[in-house]
């Protein structure tokens, strides 16, 4: 691995050694930690001239922490969490703005320059300039540990809004405290005024993870603290972490929001949301501005109380087309071959999380027109599509996946998509109705195209019917992409690329990148691309599926028709510099 950009240039000022910097760039990839963090923690090299290089290489102001006043810091009116996790120090509040000085800057110091994807966040959660320098960041780290003990257990982290929001509901829960003689821990009938932190603070959260991009939250309380997360990109953060005492009237508002029975703590529920969305800007300055979204609600009964997971589904999903899914060329023609066709079965299959849905409402999106009477069954209905019958699975009463199918059958459909296909009946009266002359799509959760065929196989779906239904098999995964802007090249052997997969003519023209860190992204990845793979049925196949062949049979079958596997598309990922080779083998394809 030939050290690039800031590893270079500690290397030529005689900082490390090549066999070093070497090392912790590959360690660093390995364990997701930004390459100057490692350095700074393990010790390798002089922080204060390490400090100086960054200054010189960045262009930011040095600072001597040992020449300032430690009381002029505070950490008491910012995201405390996020000063930990970036490792960033606000030297100073500036004055209230005036006519003279309308926007004075708050000053902040950072040691290791992917902190500078924190300070836009402070700039919006302040409303002030920031300005930053670098300092020492072994010095840097002591001094920071030290201000952030010394700050009380009961400030939790979290930004401006979600921090006053805490604040005044301490306030209230004070209040009540002297009006009643009660701890703050104990339950007490609030009035609508004294609630209004409270549902501040909720919408703090539910904004932060729309402003994030995030496809998940996580509320889960502990002994001590409420942990909240949210899944950017497929990795989940911290965005805060308030005391245990919130956790009953955090999950108790959210489920009040989601039309959930609040007094049921003891049974997992699922519920349903709306809230407009908020104006956001995708990190590299691209705007996105949806007109609300929708939140589908799960709780379940912990330990410690009732864990919370809200899924975003972005009503912009629905106004996906085949174009925007990330298929390669001659796969979005297959899938768009198939689509065109009156009758027949459409599996896309994958784990939870990659993206499956999406595929299905962009087919369902081409297909959505006044010629065609379109149903679907799911549990639930994850986004709202205008002039497509929905329905939601209700179990209480009797409705399943099987009985809606049949329902449709009666409803005189076009196409018909099922939320997931999950046991021999559904899957029996899919495949009876794509024979049927009507065209069905669904999901199922397999590795591989392939496996889906045995998996159907395996619930009983006799393998005549599957021949004669089964049109179009996608197997998708999503993979963090790396940020365009600071990834820097790798140097991975012809050897290496050739034994990971790669055909000799395509090692050698691989663009290899390893992730950095900037302003733009997180610690070097920036959104998710898509890799698939596209089985189109043939008569070929439908002899090995009536042969009993294994899912490595009907897989060699498909490499030998030049199909794309799994492996070979993230490969080709990997190739055009879209994503790390260390990604494309942590899919285990």
């Amino acid at each position: 691995m030939l050290p690039q950009g800031l590893a270079k240039t500690l290397i030529e000022s005689g900082l490390l050694l090549a066999e070093q910097a070497e090392s912790v760039l590959a360690m660093a990839q390995q364990e997701s930690i930004p390459f100057v963090t490692l350095l700074i923690r393990q010790g390798i090299t002089d922080s204060c001239r390490l400090a100086a290089t960054i200054a010189d290489s960045f262009g930011y102001p040095l600072l001597d922490l040992d020449a300032i006043d430690a009381s002029a810091c505070t950490c008491d009116d910012l995201d405390r969490n996020l000063l930990q996790k970036y490792r960033l120090l606000p030297l100073f509040w500036p004055s209230p703005p005036t006519q003279d000085s309308p926007d004075s800057p708050l000053t902040v110091v950072f040691a290791d320059p992917v902190s500078l994807q924190a300070l836009d966040d402070i700039r919006i959660d302040t409303g002030r300039p920031v300005e930053a320098v670098v300092a020492d960041g072994a010095r840097l780290w002591q001094l920071l540990d030290g201000m952030l003990a010394e700050t009380t257990a009961q400030s939790p982290p979290g930004n401006t809004s979600m921090h006053s929001a805490l604040k005044a509901i301490d306030t209230t829960d004070a209040k009540h405290s002297d009006r009643h003689g009660l701890t703050a821990a104990t339950p007490v009938s609030h009035d609508k005024a004294d609630d209004a932190p409270l549902v501040q603070f909720v919408d703090e959260i539910l904004r932060d993870a729309m402003q994030l991009n995030a496809s998940d939250i996580h509320i889960e309380p502990f002994e001590e603290v409420v942990r909240i997360r949210c899944r950017v990109d497929g990795c989940l953060r911290e965005i805060s972490c308030p005391p245990a005492t919130l956790a009953p009237r955090v999950i108790s508002r959210i489920k009040v929001m989601a039309d959930m029975d609040i007094s049921e703590r003891r049974l997992p529920q699922d519920g349903r949301m709306r809230m407009p969305a908020v104006p956001t800007v995708r990190q590299g300055g691209a705007h996105i501005s949806h007109q609300y979204v929708d939140f589908r609600v799960s709780s379940m009964p912990t330990l410690w109380g009732e864990k919370i997971v809200l899924r975003l589904l972005d009503s912009a999903v629905t106004r996906k087309t085949l174009d925007d899914l990330g298929y390669a060329t001659e796969q979005r023609a297959r899938y768009h071959d198939a689509l065109q066709k009156n009758h027949g079965l459409i599996l896309v299959t994958g784990p939870t999380g990659s993206g499956k849905t999406v595929s299905l409402y962009a087919g369902l999106g081409l297909l959505n027109t006044l010629a065609r009477n379109i149903s679907t069954v799911e549990d639930p209905v994850e986004m709202q599509m205008y002039g497509v019958n929905q329905l939601a699975v209700n179990r209480r009463t009797g409705l399943d996946f099987a009985s809606a199918l049949k329902a449709f059958m009666r409803q005189d459909p076009d196409v018909i998509m099922v939320g997931e296909i999950r046991d021999r009946e559904t899957a029996d009266i899919a495949v009876k109705a794509a024979q049927t002359g009507h065209l069905v799509l669904s999901t199922l959760h397999t590795n591989s195209a392939a496996g889906s065929i045995t998996r159907l196989l395996n619930m009983g779906v006799p393998a005549y019917n599957l021949c004669g239904s089964l049109s179009l098999v996608i197997a998708q995964r999503l993979v963090r992409r790396l940020c365009t802007s600071c990834k820097v090249a790798g140097n991975e052997s012809q050897a290496r690329l050739r034994a990971a997969g790669m055909s000799a003519a395509q090692a050698s023209r691989a663009r290899v990148y390893l992730p950095v860190g900037c302003p733009r992204c997180h610690q070097g990845y920036r959104g998710r691309v898509c890799v698939a793979e596209i089985l189109p049925m043939s008569a070929e196949l439908n002899t090995l599926i009536l042969n009993g062949a294994t899912t490595a049979d009907i897989s060699a079958a498909a490499a030998a028709r030049g199909l794309t596997s799994l492996r070979d598309a993230a490969l080709a990922r990997v190739a055009d510099g879209d994503i790390t080779l260390a990604d494309a083998d942590r899919l285990n394809l």
